[in-house]
């Protein structure tokens, strides 16, 4: 599917830069796909869903494969660079329209009540403010929207 761009063509400045863990992330995430079953959980936390979506934190994109095909779009926010290109990438080769934009979860780029669902996959634990994040998401989601999230324990 394309991938649309958000931008005016100047690159925004990151809301976070942590290169290394990025690096980090990206090689682990990807081994826990197949080693620990990450993708069963994946499939799982977005089976059913669909309209507009918007997936905070998304990380290098690995949940874009999972999306069932009754998710009209996907807003993507992904603050740190690294992570972002990864996600860009990812976004072109998934079945859904993934939107990939810069920003952060305490300020979501987006317009209000916009979204049907939003996800969150394992980004909370690295948010600075998680109250401001779930105010931010309530926000963004439409009356009766739902929030998947799942993290580590």
């Amino acid at each position: 599917m394309p991938l649309r761009s958000a931008g005016s063509g100047r690159l925004p400045s990151d809301p976070v830069h942590h290169p290394l863990f990025a690096r980090y992330y990206a090689r682990a995430s990807v081994t826990a796909e197949t080693r620990w079953g990450m993708a069963g959980v994946r499939d799982r936390l977005l089976s059913g869903l669909s309209g507009r979506v918007i997936e905070i934190g998304a990380g290098n994109g690995l949940n874009f494969g999972h999306y069932p095909r009754t998710v009209a779009e996907v807003v993507a926010i992904e603050p740190e660079r690294a992570l972002r290109q990864l996600a860009v990438e990812s976004a072109l080769r998934s079945e859904v329209p993934v939107d990939v934009v810069p920003g952060a979860a305490e300020a979501l780029p987006v317009k209000s009540e916009a979204f049907d669902a939003a996800v969150v996959s394992l980004v909370l634990c690295s948010v600075r403010d998680v109250p401001r994040a779930l105010a931010e998401i309530r926000r963004v989601l439409r009356p009766g929207g739902m929030v998947r999230f799942f993290e580590h324990g």
